[in-house]
């Protein structure tokens, strides 16, 4: 069984399994810096999937609303994007923390929970919005599991992309920052500088 040992909520570190999982130890500055760009992925996102179906429909000749083609994406530019920022900082970066303390962070848990996000919060949408016709709850369904969770995915996606970049980034300077405290301690202390440490190629 596979035991990640840093705990130190200061530094970033990862370890690649055998099975291809990536695990992260990031820092708590790390995933708030992935938190402060990665929300807002998924209004863009969104934006981005109405004005497709606009364009597709409109090529096909089915029947577009023009009103919600422009109105739709001002609310997820606005309205969505304030809600994403505050569920993202309410419901994710807990459990984003409690991965990393149970280590468990990786691509599979961040995209699992971002799913299950989206999957009850359309639920509960379509059940909001059909009142009492429960007839019309299986298209409800349809409706916003199709415009809430593909976002939502990107979204993690976007924040488990910056995590890896950032807990990289951050590895490399303290790796840089140590050699550079040892060359600084070999030179007041008169000592030759150690050499560096072979990298042996299998």
């Amino acid at each position: 069984m596979f035991v990640m040992n840093n705990e130190n909520p200061d530094h970033s570190t990862s370890v690649a399994l055998s099975s291809g999982t990536v695990k992260l130890m990031p820092s708590n500055r790390t995933l708030w810096r992935a938190l402060f760009w990665a929300p807002a992925v998924a209004p863009l996102a969104f934006v981005a999937l109405v004005l497709l179906v606009g364009i597709v429909g409109e090529y096909f000749g089915s029947e577009v609303n023009p009103a919600s083609i422009l109105v739709l994406p001002v609310i997820a530019l606005t309205l969505g994007t304030v809600s994403c920022y505050f569920v993202a900082g309410v419901i994710g970066m807990p459990i984003a923390f409690y991965l990393r303390r149970i280590h468990s962070l990786n691509g599979y848990t961040i995209h699992g929970a971002a799913f299950c996000w989206a999957a009850i919060f359309a639920s509960l949408c379509a059940v909001v919005m059909v009142g009492g016709s429960w007839n019309e709850l299986p298209l409800a369904l349809c409706y916003f599991g199709f415009g809430l969770i593909p976002p939502v995915l990107l979204s993690g996606t976007a924040f488990w992309l910056l995590l890896r970049q950032f807990s990289k980034s951050e590895g490399n300077t303290a790796t840089n920052a140590g050699r550079f405290n040892l060359q600084r301690e070999a030179e007041q202390s008169g000592e030759p500088e150690p050499p560096n440490t072979p990298v042996l190629k299998s």
